[in-house]
């Protein structure tokens, strides 16, 4: 039976994230325009036993995205606006709301929102993530009383099974059943367990093909980074002082020298304030990060030249990650809310890779997971001359309520190690890590390097303590298997 869809598509097309270090070879690769098309993609592959899976902008470290069988490209799927309220029950009717494609890159995101005079309330520090790329693996940003990506959507629309069109949202979601039924040809879901499971699905329940997102009105925000030594941070920790700044703030996040230099480990604390536009502060640098921590990770050779240096000359690593780290104090940076949140370059995506661990927010267990992380450092480096080519990013973001959230249910802290990769030693040293932190009680990132979860079914099951009603509902949502893929599977998750 051969291939009869009238849908843009490739076969013999290998697709790759955007580090590299994931690729796979599907069946047939697709680049539908509307869900029509996704539609059809779909019944094709149940006809012939087919799974499929969609995939964004390859931003996830992981094997999330991986399908051997019908693969489909979101990116021509790009639309953002306003949402109709003829459907909306009344209370909904004046809060923003905005209809967003799943194929919409968040940086694009962020200009049209910023058009209609809007701006997401969170995001993660890099904005080349898709929509529903960032929504299905759980992207956090930071803000210990901020909501992690998947808490800000409200409504989901898929193409479920036999190509159903499906919206799916909370039992007291924003629209008005009886107007829904007269007005749309999809079915409506409204139930808490079902829509707490399909936002965080990891693309188990169905393409995704847009969400509706509560937003804000355009904000301004200034942001300030103080570097303080290891022992500093650590006593303001201890005595309790730190983390009642962190609850105070608006967002806040810290960098942490993993290695020792003249006998102390530096830390870069980033906190961020929502202001009024009229506080923009005078001088030269007012509205521009310095020219070091704006450039570099833009910069392609720069990037690739860093990791050479840390190949041949290792042991110069320490003292390359502090320099970095004291570079980036600004005398202050003052921007819309996106511009701040940002933290990232293009070029450090395109070379990096990560395992990030959520752990309950407290100040003990932050102290212990990051003199653990230390200590391992120091040890691969003595042992093996194994150096990690980055500083260690500690985050914060409030409980969540999805399902397979890594902050559900609790206030969370997310300790990442990045490296450079092709780095000598990248890939041993983040399963010595992911072993690591597993130990400590982490749970791994879904969209960051987290091989090791395949060991780990029984964690898995344990930290997430409503798998089994997630399982359920994928099963109900998808009987034929037709989204279940590989991923979910080595996760124990099916």
């Amino acid at each position: 039976m051969e291939l009869n869809l009238n849908v843009e598509s490739r076969s013999r097309y290998t697709w790759r994230n955007a580090t590299g270090n994931v690729e796979v070879t599907p069946l047939q690769f697709f680049f539908p325009e509307n869900e029509k098309e996704i539609a059809d993609i779909i019944k094709d592959a149940e006809k012939r036993g087919l799974r499929v899976r969609a995939v964004g902008s390859g931003h996830s470290y992981s094997e999330v995205a991986v399908s051997k069988d019908y693969l489909i490209s979101m990116k021509k799927l790009d639309k953002v606006s306003g949402t109709p309220n003829d459907c909306l029950l009344e209370p909904w009717k004046n809060r923003h709301l905005v209809n967003i494609s799943a194929g919409v890159i968040l940086k694009e995101l962020n200009i049209k929102l910023d058009e209609l005079g809007l701006a997401l309330p969170n995001m993660g520090a890099v904005d080349f993530q898709t929509v529903s790329g960032a929504l299905l693996t759980g992207t956090h940003g930071t803000g210990i009383n901020k909501p992690a990506f998947p808490d800000i959507v409200q409504s989901i629309k898929m193409v479920g099974t036999g190509g159903e069109l499906i919206q799916v949202e909370p039992a007291n979601g924003m629209t008005d059943p009886l107007k829904h039924g007269n007005k749309s040809a999809l079915r409506l879901i409204k139930n808490d367990d079902v829509f707490q499971s399909a936002v965080l699905s990891i693309g188990g329940m169905g393409v995704v093909y847009e969400v509706t997102m509560e937003v804000k009105p355009t904000f301004w925000m200034r942001e300030k980074r103080e570097i303080l030594k290891w022992s500093e941070l650590r006593k303001k920790l201890v005595n309790g002082e730190f983390m009642r700044f962190v609850e105070n703030t608006d967002f806040v996040a810290f960098r942490a020298n993993p290695y020792e230099v003249k006998g102390d480990h530096s830390c870069a604390v980033v906190q961020q304030h929502i202001v009024g536009e009229h506080e923009k502060p005078k001088g030269w640098g007012a509205t521009k990060r310095n020219i070091l921590s704006s450039s570099l990770g833009n910069i392609e050779y720069l990037i690739e030249s860093t990791i050479r240096r840390m190949n041949l000359r290792p042991q110069n690593t320490p003292n390359t990650i502090d320099q970095a780290i004291r570079s980036t104090k600004d005398i202050a940076f003052f921007g819309k809310s996106h511009q701040v949140l940002y933290q990232s370059g293009l070029a450090v995506i395109r070379h990096g890779l990560s395992a990030e661990f959520a752990f309950e927010a407290k100040a003990d267990i932050i102290v212990n997971v990051l003199e653990n992380v230390f200590k391992a450092a120091k040890q691969n480096a003595e042992i093996g001359k194994l150096y990690q080519s980055s500083h260690v990013p500690v985050r914060f973001v409030d409980a969540s309520k999805a399902l397979l959230s890594s902050a559900y249910g609790k206030k969370t802290v997310y300790i990442d190690i990045p490296l450079l990769h092709t780095t000598i030693g990248d890939y041993e040293l983040l399963e010595r890590y992911q072993d690591m932190m597993i130990k400590l009680g982490g749970v791994p990132h879904w969209g960051k390097m987290n091989n090791k979860l395949y060991e780990n079914i029984e964690f898995i099951r344990q930290k997430y303590p409503r798998w089994q009603t997630w399982a359920d509902i994928r099963n109900e949502l998808d009987p034929k298997g037709t989204f279940l893929n590989d991923f979910i599977i080595k996760m124990g998750l099916s």
